[in-house]
């Protein structure tokens, strides 16, 4: 039960950690970001048959918080609400599906809502600003209870005992009724909300998985339609020693291959991670509703939104508490791929769907090919992406970027200690002879990336506002890898 909301202002000395007013120039596209922290009690949950959600304990505190950046103009927004469960697995909060998408979201004039998902980032944030976060409260209400003989200790899915994930559910339950009332506290309660949506990135779509499994209502639902990114349909733990649950699926259906609501329902993928993934397909039922959006060429992390989207200033404030976003590989370069403009195709397809009952278009899925030999894929999946004649995938939502390749993009890479990343891409870029040997040269290859743009939304692969910057992005890496710049 939520019981308090503190606006917490951004002084000269203290700001929000992962503000974005810096990063997408809010001052100039009017946008305002402000921080809250709720406060409240929350239910600890156990798992019934079902994927059924029962009460364990009760009334454990919380303090969280929420980020919501929205037009400054309350009469400006869109209608439509997007909350985000802040990605916890670098051990402090991303919102990846921010940086994905920020642009989308401020042309359109939608209000986003961020939310902190776990205790894990609780160090970070008080390491970043000692004051301002004092209140963050993830305490574990009932440390007296044995660590499973199973359960990890350390690293980013492992088991903290101080902190209790389970609080979680109630604390996202809070926010979302909070967002959708008329309570004067509501840091939206002027704004117009037509629609509400849920979203999450890579672990964070575990936890939306779990949400549609365990507390989505579909008949009351606070949540109109989700969209998952850069995951499948694993189930988060209910609780801190629970362990994940199974994945949605019935007997005779591949594990995890299914995810779907009466809310309609929309997974992109990239090539990290479409093959452990395997959804069975699309689906229109009227309780079940699903789309899968598997983007060719993608990798889980980009030079986009592990490097380029940041200021200097936060890169560096990362440093100082213990944090380095770099490229751990030696075999190749971080993949410029620019799949974050393809990622606003979903979100556009899901609001239609959503507010307008058109239900999202079908897209071609990446092409597999059983390899039998696991130790080939660094998932551990017997799946293998094909490949064409000059090493890119095949099938798929595919951009000009990979259309007209300037060098071979792999969803995986290798460290210099010999650790195979999955989920960090790389692109091997092609020699400027064979680059020249492949389009003649770079005008003669920025025209037939213009074309192909064209035909990205005329397939409704790319929208189009998003048409220059993909054909600018595009152009502008084979210009350095042509000069041998790369």
């Amino acid at each position: 039960m939520l019981k308090k909301v503190q606006f917490v202002p951004r002084t000269e000395k203290s700001v929000p950690f992962a503000e974005a007013a810096l990063s997408c120039d809010f001052a100039k596209i009017g946008y305002r970001e402000e921080e809250y922290f709720l406060s409240g009690t929350a239910n600890i949950y156990g798992e019934e048959k079902g994927h059924k959600a029962k009460v364990l304990y009760t009334d454990a505190p919380y303090t969280t918080r929420i980020l919501v950046r929205r037009p400054e103009d309350p009469t400006a927004c869109s209608g439509n609400v997007v909350v985000e469960i802040l990605n916890a697995t670098a051990g402090f909060d991303i919102d990846r599906m921010w940086v994905n998408s920020w642009k989308f979201f401020t042309r359109n004039g939608d209000i986003y809502v961020g939310i902190t998902s776990k205790g894990h980032v609780v160090d970070a944030l008080r390491r970043f600003d000692p004051e301002r976060y004092a209140p963050i409260c993830w305490d574990n209400p009932h440390p007296e209870r044995e660590i499973p003989a199973w359960a990890e200790t350390s690293g980013p899915f492992g088991i903290l005992p101080q902190f209790e994930l389970g609080l979680f559910w109630d604390m996202l339950t809070d926010c979302a009724k909070l967002l959708r009332s008329g309570d004067p506290e509501n840091p939206i309660a002027d704004s117009p909300r037509a629609a509400m949506y849920l979203t999450g990135w890579s672990q964070s779509g575990f936890y939306l998985s779990r949400y549609i499994a365990s507390f989505h209502d579909t008949k009351n639902p606070l949540f109109d339609g989700f969209l998952s990114a850069g995951s499948g349909a694993g189930l988060m733990a209910l609780n801190t020693y629970e362990r994940s649950g199974k994945a949605f699926g019935e007997s005779g259906v591949p594990a995890g291959s299914m995810l779907g609501s009466a809310q309609p329902v929309i997974a992109i993928n990239t090539e990290s991670e479409n093959r452990i993934v395997n959804w069975v397909g699309d689906f229109d039922e009227p309780g079940y509703k699903f789309r899968t959006y598997q983007i060719a060429g993608a990798s889980h992390d980009s030079r986009h939104n592990i490097l380029d989207y940041f200021t200097p200033s936060f890169l560096r404030r990362l440093a100082e508490i213990g944090f380095v976003n770099q490229f751990p590989a030696v075999d190749g370069e971080l993949s410029d791929y620019p799949y974050h403009l393809v990622m606003n195709i979903g979100f556009a397809y899901l609001y239609r769907w959503v507010r307008d009952g058109i239900p999202a278009p079908h897209m071609p899925k990446i092409e597999t090919y059983m390899a039998f030999d696991r130790s080939r894929d660094a998932f551990g999946s017997f799946l293998e992406n094909k490949t064409d004649a000059l090493g890119n995938c095949v099938g798929g939502i595919r951009t000009p970027t990979l259309e007209y390749p300037t060098g071979v993009y792999d969803s995986w890479s290798t460290a210099a200690d010999g650790r195979v990343s999955a989920t960090f891409g790389k692109v091997n870029a092609f020699s400027p002879e064979k680059l020249t040997a492949l389009y003649g040269d770079l005008a003669h290859y920025a025209a037939l990336v213009a074309e192909s743009a064209e035909e990205c939304v005329a397939k409704g692969y790319l929208l189009p506002e998003d048409k220059a910057e993909m054909i600018s992005l595009t152009v502008s890496a084979a210009r350095s890898r042509w000069q041998g710049t790369e």
